[in-house]
C-alpha cells in the first residue's frame, strides 16, 4: 500500500560482517518504494532476519517516489536480473499476474511457517484468490476522515461519529468550521481540504452510490457517466466551487503534503487520507501542535458504507535467484515479527488481525478501532483488477480539472472520459 512522494534512492546492504560488503550475486536483493521512515523500519526487520539466518545476506534497496517503479521491476524481470523480493502494490497486481512473472507462494506457506489464516480476509481477497497467493500480505489501509477535535470544540460543532454519517451531516459541520478569522472577507480556516489526486474523489463516487466501471471492468460508459457518479463528482467539486469550505488552491496541487500542513497547523478541520498520514500527524501531536481523531467516510443518504482499501505485499519473481532464500525472506518480511515492528510506525494497518488487535487495544484514542471497523466496509480499488488503471486514472483527472478550470459541465466531461476509457479497455482486451 502506498502513494509515492519525492524521489530519491536509498541502498542499504545488511550483512553479518562488519564491512557491509556482500557480493550482490550472493545476497537476496529486496526492493521497495519505502520512504525514509520506512527504510529505518525495514532495516530493523532485515537485521532481525539476519540475526536468525546468518547464512542468508540481504541487500535492501528503496526507490522512493519512483513513478516508474512498476516498469523498473518488470524490466528487470524481463532482462533476467530481477530482485529476489519486491514490494507489490495492489494497484499493480494485474500487471504482474497477467504477465505470469510472479511466483505463486501458496505451496510454500507451510514451509515458511505461515498460514492463510494468519492474514486478514481482505488481504487474501486481493493477493490470495482461490488457492493462489501472489504475495505475502504486508499491510493495508481504508480511507478515513481525520479531524481536529480542538477546532470542533472551539466552534461548538459536534465531532463526527465513530460510525456512519451522511454527506449532509459532513457538509453542515464543514460549513460551520469554515471561518474568516481576521475579518478580511476571506476564509482563514476551512472545514475540509483535498489535493488534486483522483483516488480521493473515487471515495466520494463510491459513497455516493456511483461507480467508475461496469462490474466486469470492461467499460466505463453507463457507469462513470451515470447520474449517481455525476452527482457525486459535482458534490465534491462544489465543496469549494459553491460552498467554499475547502482551500481552492490546493485543488490544483498533486500530493497531500500541503493540505496535511494546513491540517496540522489548525487551518483545516477535516482531512481525507489513509493510515499513511498517521506518522506525520503523530509527530505534530507529540510536539503539542495538534490533536487528531479519525472518523469514517461520510456517505450519501441511503447508500451503504464503503471505503477503498489500499494494500501491498511482498512478491517473488518467477526467475528470482536464490529462490528458496527469497521466499524465506519474503515470508519473514510479512511475518509476525515484521508486522509488530512495522505496526509501531503507524503507517498502515497490520495485515495480521492478531497484530492489529494488539495495536487497537494499546490505542487509548479510539483511532485504531475506527480503522479496523472501516475495513469491514472495504472495497479494493479498480486498479487491483484493471491492468491499465494508471493510464485510466490520468484520464479521470479531467473530472476535476475541466469543470474547475474550463467550467465544463460535469456530465459532459464524464461522458467524454467514459468513451475514451472504453477505447483503452477495448485495446487492452485485444492484446495478445
Amino acid at each position: 500500500m502506498h502513494r509515492m512522494s519525492p524521489a530519491f534512492t536509498i541502498l542499504a546492504c545488511v550483512t553479518v560482517s562488519s564491512a557491509c560488503a556482500p557480493r550482490i550475486a550472493d545476497c537476496v536483493r529486496v526492493v521497495s518504494w519505502a520512504s525514509y521512515l520506512e527504510v529505518a523500519i525495514d532495516q530493523e526487520i532485515v537485521d532481525s532476519f539476519e540475526a536468525r539466518h546468518p547464512d542468508t545476506p540481504v541487500c535492501y534497496e528503496s526507490l522512493e517516489g519512483s513513478g516508474i517503479y512498476r516498469e523498473k521491476i518488470l524490466t528487470s524481470i524481463a532482462a533476467g536480473t530481477p530482485p529476489g523480493v519486491f514490494l507489490l502494490d495492489g494497484i499493480d497486481l494485474p500487471a504482474f499476474v497477467n504477465r505470469g512473472v510472479v511466483l505463486d507462494l501458496a505451496p510454500y506457506l507451510g514451509r515458511v511457517g505461515l498460514a492463510r489464516e494468519n492474514f486478514h480476509p481482505k488481504m487474501l481477497e486481493l493477493f490470495g484468490p482461490g488457492d493462489r497467493l501472489w504475495a505475502f500480505p504486508k499491510d493495508f489501509t481504508p480511507m478515513v476522515i481525520y479531524y481536529n477535535p480542538r477546532l470542533f470544540a472551539a466552534t461548538g460543532v459536534p465531532p463526527p461519529p465513530d460510525s456512519t454519517w451522511t454527506w449532509d451531516e459532513f457538509l453542515d459541520r464543514a460549513k460551520r468550521l469554515t471561518r474568516d478569522l481576521d475579518g478580511d472577507g476571506a476564509p482563514d480556516q476551512w472545514g475540509f481540504g483535498w489535493p488534486r489526486e483522483f483516488f480521493y474523489l473515487q471515495s466520494w463516487i463510491w459513497t455516493g452510490g456511483g461507480d467508475l466501471l461496469a462490474p466486469d471492468g470492461r467499460r466505463a460508459t453507463g457507469y462513470l457517466d451515470a447520474p449517481a457518479t455525476v452527482d457525486a463528482v459535482r458534490f465534491y467539486l462544489d465543496l469549494t466551487r459553491r460552498h467554499g469550505i475547502a482551500p481552492r488552491l490546493e485543488m490544483f496541487r498533486r500530493g497531500l503534503g500541503n493540505v496535511t500542513r494546513l491540517f496540522a497547523s489548525g487551518r483545516v478541520a477535516m482531512l481525507q487520507s489513509g493510515h499513511w498520514s498517521t506518522p506525520t500527524l503523530l509527530a505534530h501531536e507529540g510536539a503539542g501542535r495538534l490533536t487528531f481523531r479519525v472518523a469514517p467516510l461520510p456517505r450519501r443518504r441511503g447508500v451503504e458504507p464503503v471505503t477503498p482499501v489500499y494494500a501491498s505485499g511482498w512478491a517473488v519473481p518467477v526467475n528470482a535467484s536464490h529462490r528458496r532464500w527469497a521466499i524465506q525472506v519474503a515470508a519473514f518480511l510479512s511475518g509476525e515479527t515484521a508486522q509488530r515492528i512495522r505496526a509501531r510506525s503507524g503507517l498502515a494497518v497490520p495485515g495480521m488481525p492478531a497484530v492489529a488487535m494488539v495495536e487497537m487495544n494499546r490505542d487509548t484514542t479510539g483511532r485504531e478501532a475506527v480503522f479496523l471497523a472501516e475495513l469491514e466496509h472495504g472495497r479494493h480499488p479498480w486498479g487491483t483488477r484493471v491492468e491499465s488503471w494508471r493510464e485510466i486514472e490520468d484520464m479521470l483527472l479531467d473530472l476535476l480539472d475541466r469543470p474547475l478550470v474550463r467550467n465544463e459541465p460535469v456530465e459532459q466531461v464524464a461522458k467524454d472520459v467514459a468513451g475514451r476509457i472504453d477505447v483503452l479497455l477495448a485495446r487492452e482486451r485485444r492484446r495478445p
